[in-house]
C-alpha cells in the first residue's frame, strides 16, 4: 500500500491546527504522550536541581559545565549503540526499562544530598550513569510515537510530542526551582523520582510488540554492523546530512546557554534560585508557542527556510540576552529568554520532524540515535564554555554564542541555497498490512484498532 510521506505538500495549503491534533485519535498515541509528558516533566527539573546542586557544591561556571560534561560523554559513547538496540528490541519495554533506572538514580540522588553524603566527585558519576540510561532509551522513545500513527501522520505526531516536552518547560523548571529554594535541592530530585513513576505506570497499558513487523523484515547482524549500516545510511544521504549538520550548529553553538544560566542568574544578576526556576519555565512558553506552530505546518512545503530563518533569530536571542540583561536586569533576561525559547525550539522541532520524514522506518533508531549525538554537544560544549564565562562573564560568552550561530546560517544559506530556499515534495512508501493495522485509530469503542501486539 503506497503512501506518501508526510502527508501532501502544497505551497497554497494553510497552517492547520485540526490536522496537527489528528494523532490524538490513536488511543496508542495518546497514552504514549502522557507516558513521555511525565518522562519530559522529570527531564525539565533534572536539568535544574543538577545545575543547581553544581552550583551550591562549587560556585564555579566551569564546576555545572564539568556536570553537563558528565551527562555528555555517555550521550556521545552510546547514543549509536542505543539506536542499533532500538531497531532490534522492543521499543516499548527498552523505555520502560529506562524510566524505570532514572527514576530509582534520581531518588538515590536525594537521600544522598539530604544525608550529606553527596560530594561533587559523586555528582559527576550520577552524570555519567543518566547520561547513559538516555543513550540507550532516547532512540527508541520518538520512533515507537511514530509507530503508532502511520507514516502520513508521522510528522504531526513528532511535533505534538515536542509540546508535551515543551509544555512541561512552562512549569517543571520553576518547580523544580521553587522546591529547591523552598526545602532544598534533594526534594527536587525527589519529585523528579515521582515524575518518572508516573511515567512508567503510564505507559504499562501500552502493548508491547508495536513495530515488530519492521524488525522482523530486517537482515540479522551485529550490532557493530547495525551501527555501521546507520552511519553509512545517513552519510549517503544528503537531506540527512545536512539536517544533522544544521542541529550541530544549535547544540554545539547556543543550546550550551542553558547550562550556563544558574550561574548568570545568581551571579550576574544577583537573583534566587527560584528566579532561575522562574526563567526556564518563561523560556517554555516560548518554546511551547514554537512546538505547536510547528505542528500546525506539518504538510508545509517550505520547512527547510522555516527552520534556517529560526536560526538566524535563535542566534539573535542569545544576543539579545545580554544586551537587554545589562540595562533591564532580569526583566531583560526574561524577554530574551522567551525569545529564544520560541525560535530555538521551532528550529529544533522543525529539524527533528524533516529528519524522521526524510528516513526510511528500519532506520529510525539509528538515525534518532545519531541526531542524539548532536544533542551530545551541549553538555559537552558546556564545560568549555563554562571555562571560558568564568574568565570572560556570561553577558560576553552569550553575544560570542549568537555571533556563530548566525554566522554557520548564513553559511548554510550560501551552501545549501537550492534546498534551503526551494520547496520539498511528498515521497512515497510501501506500508506493509501490520503497520497499517498498527496505526488505525480507535474503533467506535475506545480500542486498539487491529494492533499486531502483545502484552508482557
Amino acid at each position: 500500500m503506497a503512501m506518501e510521506r508526510g502527508g501532501p505538500a502544497g505551497h497554497g495549503q494553510r497552517p492547520s491546527m485540526r490536522a496537527a491534533l489528528v494523532v490524538f485519535k490513536f488511543p496508542l498515541y495518546r497514552q504514549l504522550w502522557i507516558s513521555s509528558a511525565f518522562a519530559f516533566m522529570g527531564m525539565q527539573m533534572l536539568q535544574i536541581a543538577r545545575a543547581l546542586l553544581a552550583w551550591d557544591l562549587t560556585h564555579s561556571f566551569g564546576a555545572i559545565g564539568l556536570v553537563s560534561l558528565s551527562f555528555g560523554l555517555p550521550m556521545l559513547a552510546f547514543s549509536l549503540l542505543g539506536g542499533a538496540v532500538a531497531d532490534r528490541v522492543d521499543k516499548r519495554n527498552l523505555t520502560l526499562v529506562t524510566n524505570t533506572l532514572v527514576g530509582v538514580l534520581a531518588a538515590v540522588t536525594a537521600v544522598m544530598v539530604s544525608t550529606g553524603y553527596m560530594t561533587f566527585e559523586i555528582l559527576i558519576i550520577v552524570g555519567l550513569l543518566q547520561g547513559t540510561l538516555s543513550a540507550l532509551g532516547m532512540p527508541a522513545r520518538t520512533p515507537l510515537m511514530a509507530e503508532v500513527v502511520g507514516q502520513e501522520n508521522m510528522m504531526s505526531a513528532i511535533a505534538m510530542s515536542n509540546t508535551a516536552m515543551n509544555g512541561t518547560r512552562l512549569f517543571g523548571p520553576a518547580l523544580a526551582g521553587i522546591i529547591a529554594g523552598a526545602w532544598g535541592v534533594e526534594w527536587a530530585y525527589a519529585a523528579q523520582a515521582v515524575a518518572y513513576v508516573l511515567a512508567t505506570v503510564t505507559m504499562l497499558p501500552v502493548p508491547s510488540g508495536l513495530g515488530a513487523a519492521a524488525r522482523a523484515n530486517r537482515a540479522p547482524a551485529s550490532v557493530i554492523k547495525e551501527i555501521g549500516g546507520g552511519l553509512r545510511y545517513v552519510t549517503g544521504n544528503s537531506t540527512l546530512r545536512l539536517l544533522m549538520a544544521m542541529m550541530f550548529i544549535t547544540t554545539f553553538f547556543a543550546m550550551p546557554y542553558i547550562m550556563l544560566l544558574a550561574g548568570f542568574v545568581q551571579r550576574d544578576l544577583g537573583e534566587s534560585k527560584e528566579a532561575y526556576g522562574w526563567l526556564q519555565s518563561i523560556s517554555g512558553i516560548g518554546a511551547l508557542v514554537g512546538s505547536l506552530a510547528v505542528a500546525t505546518v506539518a504538510t508545509f512545503d517550505r520547512k527547510p527556510l522555516l527552520q534556517w530563518v529560526a536560526g538566524l533569530l535563535g542566534g539573535l536571542g542569545l544576543i539579545l540576552l545580554a544586551v537587554l540583561s545589562a540595562p533591564f536586569g532580569f526583566a531583560g533576561a526574561i524577554a530574551a529568554t522567551l525569545f529564544l525559547g520560541l525560535f530555538l525550539t521551532a528550529y529544533q522541532t522543525l529539524n527533528s520532524t524533516m529528519i524522521m520524514d526524510a528516513a526510511e522506518p528500519q532506520y529510525y533508531g539509528r538515525v534518532m540515535s545519531i541526531n542524539m549525538l548532536t544533542f551530545s554537544a551541549m553538555p559537552i560544549m558546556a564545560a568549555p564554555l563554562g571555562a571560558v564565562a568564568d574568565r570572560i562573564g556570561a553577558s560576553t560568552l552569550f553575544v560570542v554564542q549568537g555571533a556563530l550561530v548566525i554566522g554557520f546560517m548564513l553559511l548554510v544559506g550560501l551552501m545549501s541555497a537550492r534546498y534551503t530556499f526551494g520547496r520539498q515534495t511528498p515521497r512515497t512508501f510501501e506500508m506493509g498490512p501490520q503497520d497499517v493495522q498498527a496505526a488505525r485509530p480507535a474503533t467506535a469503542g475506545g480500542g486498539y484498532a487491529g494492533v499486531s501486539a502483545r502484552r508482557p
